[in-house]
């Protein structure tokens, strides 16, 4: 599919270039909302097929996204110790077992789910950004 726009005159060209600005923020956000609750599945669904084992299900309840703000969303557990999910942080990084007196190595889960499904991701952008455009400049 060929976009093709044609311009005639300085003041249709800067109405224009204000028009697709405004298209692209918006289209930003709604792209990042759309990769990050794809990310947010994957993790989901994947969250006891990489070492954790599952007793209250609440690690796979505990994974959110936040809004977009600044340009960027966050996909992970709302954080805390008394939150569900907070033992994931644990699981991804590792941690020291005080009573066993050695470190436990992590078994990472965000990140190998994050770096598998990139391309996805990046074609969810891709998705929002064509027919947001094919709606406002077609």
């Amino acid at each position: 599919m060929t976009m093709r726009l044609e311009i005639e005159g300085l003041d249709e060209l800067i109405a224009n270039i204000e028009k697709l600005e405004r298209i692209t923020q918006d289209a930003k956000d709604d792209a990042l909302i759309a990769g990050g609750d794809l990310l947010k599945d994957k993790i989901k669904s994947e969250v006891y097929s990489h070492g954790l084992t599952r007793r209250t299900g609440e690690a796979q309840e505990s994974i959110v996204r936040t809004d977009p703000k600044d340009g960027a969303v966050y996909v992970g557990t709302q954080g805390g110790a008394k939150r569900p999910g907070y033992y994931l942080y644990m699981h991804e990084f590792g941690y020291y077992n005080v009573r066993a007196k050695r470190f436990i190595a992590p078994k990472p889960l965000v990140s190998v789910v994050f770096s598998n499904n990139t391309q996805a991701i990046l074609e969810e952008y891709a998705k929002v950004f064509r027919k947001r455009y094919a709606n406002e400049l077609g």
